[in-house]
């Protein structure tokens, strides 16, 4: 008589609960080695497309010069009394220069900013003009403005090409208003920082760029160049020719 023959089903393998959370372990500990990594390289891009942005508008200042007799575009604003101007916002005239000159509206805003900037009509800051997402220092008036309180840093205003290369032209916004209560800071260690009512907080009241996390910036010069100073390498300056401390401070 035949044995009879047996047939052993082999059993699905499956993870037991152990070596579950072994696994979901280990890849929570990746994760935390690797995404500091992803976001460092992602802010390292931020900085590199605005330092391209500065300095194709600082082509663009040169090319405008070119044809209105090495002068560059106006610092002024829109208002139409006596000179109240600010180096975050520029006319509407100087707006539209910059764009054809340099070739486009997004140059004009760090792309770390969003919303309020980076907008196709702009930020309009209603009887002043434009506010942008660079500080532009050329042709404003009666430079240098007075120190800011308890500082030392004065700023000398470019009016032509033909002025010393070394004169800062655009730079990032490390900006804040003690009046506004805004505080701008382009490039934080993960990214962009910003305080402010518009963004659904409480705003900064008046704290400094480096205060709320700001690592650092570009800064562009008058003879084309660009680089990167840390926070730690800048000092603050006045951005508003008046309204005191409650105007427009800015780091660079």
């Amino acid at each position: 008589m035949r044995a009879r023959e047996t047939t052993q089903v082999a059993k699905p393998w499956a993870f037991t609960l152990i070596e579950l959370l072994v696994v979901i372990a280990i890849i929570t500990v990746l994760m935390g080695l690797l995404l500091p990594a992803l976001v460092g390289a992602k802010e390292r891009a931020r900085r590199t497309t605005c330092r391209n942005q500065i300095r194709q508008l600082t082509l663009g200042a040169h090319l405008y010069g070119a044809d209105f007799h090495d002068f560059l575009p106006s610092g002024a604003s829109d208002f139409p009394g006596p000179p109240d101007e600010h180096i975050p916002v520029v006319s509407s005239n100087t707006r539209s220069l910059f764009i054809k000159y340099g070739g486009s509206y997004k140059l004009l805003d760090c792309p770390s900013l969003g919303d309020p900037f980076n907008k196709p009509d702009g930020w309009i800051q209603e009887d002043y003009g434009f506010v942008i997402g660079y500080n532009y220092m050329g042709g404003h008036t009666n430079t240098p403005w007075p120190a800011l309180p308890g500082q030392t840093g004065t700023w000398v205003s470019p009016q032509t090409l033909s002025e010393s290369g070394n004169l800062v032209l655009v730079t990032d916004l490390n900006d804040w208003s003690p009046g506004y209560k805004k505080t701008f800071a382009p490039h934080g260690w993960g990214g962009p920082i910003l305080k402010s009512r518009d963004y659904g907080n409480e705003g900064a009241d008046g704290a400094t760029s480096a205060t709320i996390g700001a690592v650092g910036g570009n800064v562009g010069f008058l003879d084309g160049s660009v680089l990167w100073r840390p926070i730690s390498k800048m000092s603050a300056y006045r951005g508003s020719i008046k309204w005191d401390d409650q105007g427009c401070y800015a780091a660079w």
